[in-house]
């Protein structure tokens, strides 16, 4: 499946109206139309239409109002948070059980050392 970018402006608009990174607003928005290709095809199934009908589903499209995406909107912003919520979790329960913090090893390269005077 090639997703299409979506608009830059966009993706900056959805991070500063829900307070989250610009990749987080990007996989909500691209979750939210996971979301409507899905209810698509449980309509199209549901109503006996051919689910790969472009110009069936643009009507469909068009019958849903402003309010429905949104709301599909919300939904994929707030799981994209709970799921970075859960990471988060995840990692500070791993990190608590470390007890020793290895120093940062210097890079070691085959290369000779070049002294500049």
């Amino acid at each position: 499946m090639n997703d299409l970018p979506h608009d830059p402006l966009t993706v900056l608009q959805v991070s500063a109206e829900h307070g989250i990174s610009e990749k987080e607003a990007e996989t909500a928005m691209t979750w939210a139309a996971q979301i409507l290709v899905h209810a698509w095809d449980t309509y199209a199934d549901f109503w006996g239409l051919d689910s790969e009908d472009g110009a069936a589903m643009e009507k469909w499209g068009a019958q849903l109002g402003t309010a429905d995406r949104r709301a599909v909107l919300e939904t994929a912003v707030a799981a994209v948070k709970s799921a970075d919520g859960v990471l988060a979790d995840v990692y500070k329960k791993r990190d608590a059980g470390r007890t020793e913090i290895r120093p940062a090893r210097v890079m070691r390269t085959n290369h000779p050392r070049l002294h500049i005077h």
